[in-house]
């Protein structure tokens, strides 16, 4: 009788508490996750950010990224997560950038293309299963039901009238090193490192000129819905004024500026280092 009152409370145990512990465990670790990268998005805008203003770009931080959920011992193993650098290259993530600019009366082409990304899949067991990405400035999150951008990149669209053309400024964030993949349940170290700041004004005065950005993404409805609700907000602009695209054949999403006087122009290059901490 002893014998089954004890199979019966751990079968209860088992079957009732155990799922919510894990849950809860789970559930903790995503938000820990998203602390985390945004802790990573923010060292990277204070890297660009010193470096305009010291000059210097020989500089460098570092933060942790928890790979794994915890277990219940005995009951439960810890669930572990994969974290993926990918630098551009290297992934499906990258930014084509073309626009026209003019300079002591000639008309020259810019076309650069950069990206790059940090992944965490955590392949949950009782939570729902989460992508948590960081790509160009941004920090986005995917579940198998949709995905979204938490960390909006630095995009800036400015209309000063009805009849004015647009003044824009971009931040791009260009991931160089080494493709890198880790598993486990552990702390990853991620070190950050500035190699290159470029920064410049592009003017084209009251000509105006076409600005493109092409993303080749994994999470092309979130920049998609980010793009339209941002633009759709900014004062004075009109639909007219831009457009973007998904395509989800191939994975990009391509937006497009029209009529832009100003263009502000700063290209960050970092190069991440992912270890074991």
């Amino acid at each position: 009788m002893a014998l089954l009152v004890f199979l019966t409370f751990l079968t209860l145990f088992t079957n009732s508490y155990v799922p919510v512990w894990m849950i809860d465990n789970e559930r903790s670790h995503m938000n820990q996750a998203m602390d985390q990268f945004g802790g990573v998005k923010g060292k990277v805008d204070d890297l660009v950010v010193m470096a305009q203003v010291t000059g210097r770009t020989d500089l460098n931080m570092y933060g942790p990224l928890t790979l794994g959920a915890n277990g219940i011992p005995v009951f439960a193993s810890s669930t572990a997560g994969q974290l993926i650098y990918s630098p551009y290259g290297a992934s499906n993530s990258s930014v084509t950038l073309n626009f026209t600019y003019s300079l002591n009366g000639r008309t020259f082409f810019m076309d650069d293309v950069s990206g790059g990304m940090l992944q965490l899949y955590a392949p949950n067991r009782y939570y729902v299963q989460q992508w948590v990405a960081y790509e160009n400035g941004a920090i986005i999150v995917k579940q198998l039901d949709g995905q979204v951008i938490r960390g909006v990149p630095s995009l800036q669209v400015v209309k000063n009238g009805a009849d004015s053309l647009l003044n824009v400024s971009w931040n791009q964030i260009a991931l160089i090193g080494v493709n890198s993949t880790l598993v486990g349940t552990s702390t990853a170290g991620i070190n950050i490192d500035m190699i290159y700041l470029d920064s410049q004004i592009y003017s084209n005065g009251a000509a105006g000129t076409n600005v493109t950005l092409k993303f080749r993404t994994l999470y092309g409805l979130a920049w998609t819905n980010y793009l339209n609700s941002y633009l759709s907000n900014v004062t004075n602009i009109l639909p007219g004024d831009y457009q973007v695209t998904h395509y989800t054949n191939n994975d990009t999403v391509i937006l497009r500026l029209f009529d832009t006087a100003y263009f502000n122009y700063n290209k960050a290059i970092m190069q991440m280092t992912v270890n074991l901490a």
